[in-house]
């Protein structure tokens, strides 16, 4: 008897699948360690850098000074922490309070 590429894929290929289990659950419940990690902030920086590329931290900092220009402090914490994802040390720079000259 002559093995084929369809034998042999189903030797291999068939015992996988049969022991595929999909972890997307759908009932409602607990979605586990997986679910309990997701980060809002996160994922709006990550939407940060899909608009803005390799220039979101510039972008963020940007918003987050005109925040604090409007008097908005969750909304410049909001950004600092975005910048603080992309570039620490420009955030770090950027909470800083200006000093009196």
């Amino acid at each position: 008897r002559r093995l084929g590429w369809h034998a042999a894929g189903r030797g291999l290929i068939a015992p996988v699948l049969a022991r595929a289990a999909n972890d997307n659950r759908r009932d409602g419940g607990d979605a586990g360690p997986a679910g309990a990690a997701f980060d809002p902030l996160l994922a709006e920086a990550l939407k940060h850098f899909a608009i803005h590329g390799l220039a979101a931290a510039e972008a963020a900092v940007d918003l987050a000074a005109e925040a604090g220009a409007r008097g908005d402090a969750n909304a410049k914490d909001r950004w600092l922490a975005i910048t603080q994802m992309f570039d620490r040390r420009l955030a770090a720079r950027a909470g800083r309070a200006p000093e009196p000259a």
